[in-house]
């Protein structure tokens, strides 16, 4: 899981040229890239923002040399107002199928998860490892980036299927 996430920017620029070639070029209404992305938020939670958006990718692309607090801020601030399929891909974050969870028997409370992570950067009340905050995961403007599973050090942090309860 870990190499496929260093690939993430590649994996998004792939997926947004072809959402692009889709709506532009084979003239594909948007309502069926919608339609189809909120299909996928059901099952990966809000996902298309930074692993297919063509507008997630030229976002990141303009806040590459920006400090890491105003990254931060400008992705929270993106992913959290961005489009219609962040809003509705936003609203099936605590519904998806494919969570990121924390196995708290390895997890070591280094907090190098919420370093890495916009969401508990900028709300300090949230916070992936800290019992008695709220999970950023299940946010509604968390974009399902996994940097926090990328850094984890002991493989706590995993993104994968939880049973609906």
């Amino acid at each position: 899981m870990k190499s496929l996430i260093t690939k993430r920017p590649i994996i998004q620029l792939f997926f947004g040229s072809i959402i692009y070639l889709l709506i532009f070029y084979f003239h594909i209404h948007i309502l069926w890239i919608i339609g189809i992305a909120s299909l996928l938020g059901i099952l990966l939670g809000k996902f298309f923002c930074k692993w297919m958006c063509p507008m997630g990718f030229i976002m990141e692309l303009m806040t590459k040399n920006l400090s890491d607090e105003q990254k931060q801020s400008q992705m929270y601030n993106y992913y959290k107002l961005g489009c219609p399929i962040s809003w509705i891909q936003g609203l099936t974050n605590k519904i998806s199928l494919f969570k990121i969870t924390n196995n708290k028997a390895t997890c070591i409370s280094c907090g190098k998860c919420d370093k890495a992570c916009y969401i508990a950067q900028i709300d300090k009340n949230a916070s992936l490892y800290k019992e008695d905050k709220t999970n950023p995961a299940t946010a509604f403007n968390c974009s399902k980036c996994l940097a926090c599973v990328e850094t984890c050090p002991k493989g706590s942090l995993t993104y994968k299927t939880v049973k609906p309860r």
